[in-house]
C-alpha cells in the first residue's frame, strides 16, 4: 500500500490485546541467564556471550563492559567486545564518547600479544573502517577483506556476520549480506529445528497425581466384634444347656453352624460389594454429567477445554464420532473433577497437566476400540458366592435351631431369652460384619485400580519428559529467530527489486501474532510460535515497509503486506505502554496510523531482574533498534544519515 489519500489505520495486534498464558521455564537447566552481581569475571564472561547469542545486546554490552576491566588481557574477551559493541546498532547511533571508547579499545588491543582471536579482530577493525570510508580502509582491498574473513574460524565468522551487519557501508556491503543470507539458510533449520522449536513452548510436566481412595468405613468394627462375641456366649450356652441332657450332637452343630456364619457373612460382603459398585457408578455419572461451573480462563475451564479438544482430536471417523463424544462425556467429566481436585490446590499450571489429559482421552480411545469402554450395567455376582452365602445362612440357621430344641428341654426359660439375645445379637452382628466386609473389599478394589491408574500415569509421564528433554535454549531459539528475519529481509529486498547496498538503514518489530503461545527462561526475553514481523527498509527514495506473519515452528511466512512512504510522509513515532506491552505506533501526515503491539517483559520473579527483563524485551522484539531508526527519520527526513547523529532517548 502506497501512503497517499484518506485517512487509514494498519494495525498489527500484538499481546496487549488479550490474556496471554505464558511457560517460565527455571530449573538449573534453564538458568544461564542468571549469574550473581559478586560472580567471578569469568561467569559474567560466560552470561554475557549468551546473552549475545540470543540477542540480549544491550545487557550483553553492559556485562562486557564490567568483564575488560578484569580480563582485558585476553583477545577472546575483546573479541567478543566487539561483537557486543556493534551488535544491533548502525553507524548513525554511537556517539563521541562511544566513539572514544572503541578507539581505547583498539589501542589496548594493540599492545596485546597475537594468538588465534587476533585474526577476527583484525576484520572487525578493517570491515567498521570500511563503513567509516577511513584512510586506513584505503590500506585493503574489498578482496582482501572478504578473503581474510574467509580464512576465519566457523563459528568466529558467523559471529562476525551477524552482529556487524547494520554497521556495513560502502562496497563491501553488498558481499557480506550475501554471505548473512547464505549463513542463514544454512543455519535456519540446524539442530532439528523442526523436530524440537515446539518443545520451547512445552512446560515441565507436573507429576502425575490421582484421588486417594476413600478409606474403608470400618467405625462399626468394634461394635461389630462385641456383638460377635454377645452371639458366640449366647450359643455357648445353649450347647451348655445340650449337653447336661446327653445330647452330644450340639459338638458337631453348633460348631458348624458358627462356621457357616463366618463363610456367609464373608461372602455376604463380597455380594453387596458388588451390588454398591454399581449404584455408586450410578452415581458419579449421574454427578459428573451434571457438568461444574467453571471461572472464564481459571485453571478448571483451562482444563476443561484441554478435554474438549482432545475428545475432538481422538473422536473417530464417520457415524461413530457421535456416538464417542456421548459416551466419554461421563468419564471425561468423572476425570476432570477429579484432576481439578488434586493439582489446583497446589497452583499447578493448567498446561502442565496438558499431558495427562491427552495420555486420559487416548486411553478412553484404546477402551473404545477394544470394547472395554462400555455403559455402566449390573456387575453379575458370581454364583459360588451366592451359593455360600444361602448355604451358609441355612446350615447356620439349622444348626442353632438343633441346639436351641434340645437345650430347650432342660430348661425352656432359660434357653428361650438365650435364644432371644443370640437373635438380636448376632443379627446386628452380621449386617454389620456384612457391610465392613463391603468396604474393605471396595477400598481393596478401587486402591488396586488406583495404582494401576498411577503406574500408568508414572510411565507416560517418563516417556514425556524424555521426549521434551532435548528442548532448545534460548539461544538456539534467538538464533533461528535470526535466520528469519535476515531471510524476511532479503524477500522484501527481492521483491522491491533492491540490493543491500540501496538501503541506507534498516528496522524491524517482531511481536507476538494473535493466538500464538509464548514462554521464556529466567531472565530471558518471550519467544512466540507465531509472530507479527514489520520491516522498514530505508531507501534514497523513502520508506519500504513489509508486514508478515511468520510461523516460527516451521519457519514459514503468510499474509505479505507492502507498505511505501515518503520520507516527509512521517509525522511522528510514539510508544505508549498498554497492559504488559508497549505499543509501538507510527503516524503518518496523511492519516495513516501504523500500530503494533510489542509484548514486554511482564512481571519479573523474585529471583529476576527487572531491568535485564526490559533490556531483554527491547532487543529481542527489535524495539530499540526501530525507535532509534524511525524517530531519527520523523524528526530530520531523508537527511537523518547525512546529518548529525540522532541521540536516543534512554
Amino acid at each position: 500500500m502506497s501512503a497517499g489519500g484518506g485517512a487509514t489505520t494498519v494495525t498489527a495486534h500484538g499481546g496487549a490485546h488479550s490474556v496471554v498464558a505464558g511457560t517460565i521455564h527455571g530449573g538449573l537447566g534453564n538458568n544461564y541467564y542468571q549469574v550473581s552481581s559478586v560472580a567471578p569475571p569469568t561467569d559474567k564472561f560466560t552470561y554475557a556471550r549468551r546473552c549475545l547469542a540470543s540477542g540480549q545486546a544491550t545487557t550483553a554490552r553492559e556485562l562486557m563492559g564490567e568483564v575488560v576491566v578484569h580480563l582485558g588481557h585476553s583477545t577472546r574477551v575483546w573479541f567478543h567486545w566487539l561483537l557486543a559493541f556493534f551488535s544491533q546498532r548502525t553507524s548513525s547511533e554511537f556517539s563521541a564518547e562511544e566513539r572514544e571508547v572503541y578507539a581505547e579499545a583498539l589501542r589496548r588491543i594493540d599492545t596485546l600479544p597475537r594468538n588465534q582471536w587476533s585474526a577476527g579482530i583484525d576484520v572487525i577493525r578493517g570491515l567498521v573502517a570500511a563503513g567509516d570510508g577511513s584512510a586506513e580502509r584505503e590500506a585493503a582491498t574489498t578482496v582482501d577483506l572478504l578473503l581474510e574473513l574467509d580464512l576465519l574460524d566457523g563459528a568466529h565468522r558467523a559471529g562476525i556476520l551477524r552482529h556487524l551487519e547494520r554497521v556495513l557501508l560502502g562496497s563491501v556491503k553488498d558481499e557480506l549480506w550475501q554471505r548473512e543470507v547464505d549463513q542463514a539458510a544454512d543455519d535456519q533449520f540446524t539442530g532439528h529445528r523442526e523436530e524440537r522449536l515446539w518443545k520451547f513452548f512445552e512446560p515441565d510436566p507436573a507429576r502425575p497425581r490421582t484421588r486417594q481412595v476413600r478409606p474403608a468405613d470400618d467405625s462399626a468394627a468394634g461394635l461389630a466384634l462385641f456383638l460377635a462375641a454377645v452371639a458366640t456366649v449366647a450359643v455357648g450356652v445353649l450347647g451348655w444347656l445340650a449337653l447336661q441332657r446327653d445330647d452330644t450332637s450340639v459338638l458337631v452343630a453348633l460348631p458348624t453352624a458358627l462356621l457357616a456364619a463366618g463363610l456367609a457373612v464373608a461372602n455376604g460382603g463380597a455380594w453387596r460389594q458388588a451390588t454398591t459398585v454399581h449404584g455408586a457408578a450410578r452415581t458419579r455419572q449421574a454427578r459428573s454429567s451434571a457438568g461444574a461451573v467453571a471461572r472464564s480462563g481459571g485453571f478448571t475451564d483451562r482444563v476443561d477445554g484441554f478435554y474438549r479438544q482432545y475428545a475432538d482430536k481422538y473422536a473417530p471417523g464417520g457415524a461413530a464420532r457421535v456416538a464417542w463424544l456421548i459416551r466419554v462425556r461421563e468419564p471425561i467429566a468423572r476425570l476432570r473433577d477429579e484432576l481439578c481436585e488434586v493439582y489446583r490446590e497446589q497452583r499447578s499450571d493448567a498446561d502442565a497437566v496438558k499431558w495427562l489429559v491427552r495420555f486420559q482421552v487416548r486411553e478412553l480411545r484404546r477402551q473404545w476400540d477394544t470394547g472395554a469402554l462400555s455403559e455402566p450395567r449390573r456387575r453379575p455376582v458370581r454364583l459360588s458366592v451366592q451359593v455360600i452365602t444361602v448355604t451358609g445362612v441355612m446350615i447356620a440357621v439349622l444348626g442353632v435351631l438343633w441346639a436351641a430344641q434340645a437345650a430347650g428341654r432342660q430348661s425352656l426359660p432359660q434357653t428361650a431369652g438365650t435364644f432371644l439375645v443370640f437373635v438380636a445379637a448376632g443379627w446386628v452382628a452380621a449386617i454389620l460384619g456384612v457391610r465392613i466386609g463391603a468396604e474393605n473389599r471396595r477400598f481393596a478394589a478401587e486402591e488396586a485400580l488406583r495404582q494401576q491408574r498411577q503406574t500408568a500415569a508414572w510411565f507416560e509421564f517418563q516417556r514425556w519428559e524424555r521426549r521434551l528433554s532435548d528442548r532448545p535454549t534460548d539461544m538456539e531459539m534467538g538464533r533461528w529467530l535470526d535466520c528469519d528475519r535476515r531471510l524476511l529481509v532479503q524477500q522484501a529486498l527481492t521483491a522491491y527489486q533492491l540490493q543491500w547496498s540501496d538501503i541506507r538503514a534498516y528496522a524491524s518489530i517482531e511481536a507476538r501474532a494473535e493466538g500464538s503461545r509464548r514462554a521464556r527462561v529466567k531472565n530471558g526475553p518471550w519467544r512466540y510460535t507465531s509472530y507479527k514481523v514489520l520491516i522498514f527498509l530505508l531507501t534514497a527514495d523513502g520508506v519500504r515497509q513489509i508486514t508478515v506473519e511468520l510461523n516460527s515452528v516451521r519457519a514459514a511466512a503468510r499474509q505479505w503486506e507492502r507498505t511505501n512512504y515518503r520520507y516527509d510522509a512521517v509525522a511522528a513515532v510514539r510508544v505508549r505502554p498498554r497492559g504488559d506491552a508497549n505499543e509501538f505506533q507510527l503516524f503518518l501526515v496523511n492519516g495513516t496510523d501504523i500500530e503494533v503491539a510489542v509484548t514486554e517483559s511482564g512481571q519479573a520473579a523474585v529471583d529476576e531482574d527487572p531491568g535485564v527483563l526490559a533490556d531483554a524485551a527491547k532487543d529481542a522484539t527489535g524495539l530499540r533498534n526501530t525507535l532509534f531508526v524511525l524517530e531519527g527519520v520523523a524528526a530530520e527526513g531523508r537527511s537523518w544519515w547525512g546529518g548529525p547523529a540522532y541521540r536516543r532517548a534512554s
